[in-house]
């Protein structure tokens, strides 16, 4: 006669089971590990483009305008860099290397790149040996020629020539004017000599009755 299994307690099957969840929590444990790693490396990388785009956004504003120089680009880029703590291990391209005397409208570019593993807050493993960077381009603010020296048009001749259009139109209104005038005039006039054509008529009536009552 065979020998019937042993049945199964609580205690032992709580036993059992908690085995078989320590095995699969052992599996899962290291792709586990792996996702929050990466998610923290790839959240730090996106925080640090933020910033270096703010940072270069801020360096451009400088350069568009007629009277900057490329060290006063650095400047408020490193001002920037050292407010979100990123050190000063990056590299600033400006193009046009030197931003004075700019074109008006000419395209102005500031690019900040550093390398990742120098702001990583854990050993780099996904974007290892990877660079971030920050780029902004702006149109410069210049008058519109290539000298420095010359200054900028305050608006004063548009606002006279604004006024001279305003005398043209009054000019324009008063010859209007004066031509409605001249036709209701010429209008009166023809009016006038009909009306004396028309006593010249009754006249001529009368007259011919006249001579009715004499014959």
């Amino acid at each position: 006669m065979k020998n019937s299994p042993t049945p199964l307690t609580k205690d032992r099957y709580r036993r059992a089971r908690l085995g078989a969840a320590a095995i699969e929590f052992a599996c899962v444990l290291p792709f586990l590990v792996l996702f929050l790693m990466g998610s923290v490396e790839v959240g730090r990388g996106v925080m640090v483009k933020h910033v270096l785009e703010e940072a270069a956004r801020a360096g451009c504003r400088v350069a568009v305008f007629e009277s900057s120089t490329a060290a006063d680009v650095n400047s408020i880029v490193e001002t920037a860099m050292n407010a979100a703590n990123l050190g000063s291990n990056y590299t600033v391209t400006i193009d046009p290397a030197n931003p004075q005397g700019l074109v008006a409208f000419q395209p102005v570019t500031v690019s900040i790149n550093m390398s990742f593993a120098d702001v990583s807050w854990i050993p780099t493993t996904f974007l290892k040996g990877k660079s971030v960077g920050g780029v902004c381009v702006m149109p410069a603010e210049g008058d519109g020629v290539s000298d420095p020296t010359k200054k900028a048009p305050t608006g004063k001749k548009n606002k006279k020539g604004d006024k001279g259009d305003k005398d043209d139109k009054d000019d324009k209104d008063d010859k209007d004017d004066k031509d409605d005038k001249d036709d209701k005039g010429g209008k009166g006039g023809k009016g006038g000599k009909s009306d004396k054509g028309d006593k010249g008529d009754k006249g001529d009536k009368k007259g011919k009755k006249g001579k009715k009552g004499k014959k």
